[in-house]
């Protein structure tokens, strides 16, 4: 199947490039249209009140990270914390995908253990009801860590130059690159790429869990 335009969901800048990023620099290189649904502005303010990141530094960091894989950025303005799997959600998602069309989704795993993650995920299910092809993406610590194991299906071999972006990206996400340990973060994000890389013989990959998947001879 030729992919010619891919919506990437999830609920805050820098989770979908953490698990999908060279996928989407991939398809972005390669011509497709590609664009990147983000529910939150994921400004975060901690229970005792620190402020772990602002609107602006948030808004700012996904906007570089977009252009650095070549995609599209569109943020919406659900809570950060507390992202809902309702019909306010499932219909911002189902109007998105009407004006794009996508030939592949992808979206958070619903076994999460973010709740926002996870309502993501479920929201997103629920809007692609009439599409064929949707993939979660693999989370990464500190979410994820279910009781359910996360079952990768599908893999892409990501090329040399799409790395690099990937890792690009992230780094742009500077109030996240800061919190989780800087290059330590990338590098852990990378060692996972080479991880699933090993398991297809490829030097680096990103897996994904099929939740519906044409298939077309």
């Amino acid at each position: 199947m030729k992919i010619k335009r891919i919506l990437a969901i999830g609920a805050h800048l820098d989770d979908i490039e953490i698990s999908a990023g060279g996928l989407l620099a991939d398809a972005a290189a390669q011509g497709a249209r590609v664009k990147m649904l983000v529910l939150t502005n994921s400004a975060y303010v901690s229970f005792d009140g620190r402020v772990g990141r602002t609107v602006e530094e948030a808004l700012e960091e996904g906007r570089q990270a977009s252009d650095i894989l070549g995609a599209e950025l569109e943020v919406l303005d659900f809570p950060t914390k507390d992202v809902p799997f309702d019909s306010s959600s499932i219909e911002a998602i189902d109007q998105r995908l009407l004006e794009l069309k996508p030939d592949l989704v992808l979206t958070h795993w619903v076994h999460d253990t973010h709740p926002a993650h996870r309502n993501t995920g479920l929201a997103s299910m629920a809007a692609c009801r009439y599409h064929n092809n949707i993939m979660m993406y693999e989370p990464m610590m500190p979410s994820g860590r279910s009781y359910q194991g996360f079952r990768g299906q599908i893999y892409h071999r990501i090329s040399k130059l799409a790395l690099e972006k990937k890792m690009a990206a992230l780094k742009a996400h500077r109030s996240q690159y800061l919190k989780y340990g800087e290059e330590f973060w990338v590098d852990a994000v990378v060692s996972r790429g080479r991880h699933r890389g090993f398991e297809i013989g490829a030097e680096y990959a990103e897996c994904f869990e099929v939740v519906r998947m044409e298939l077309l001879l």
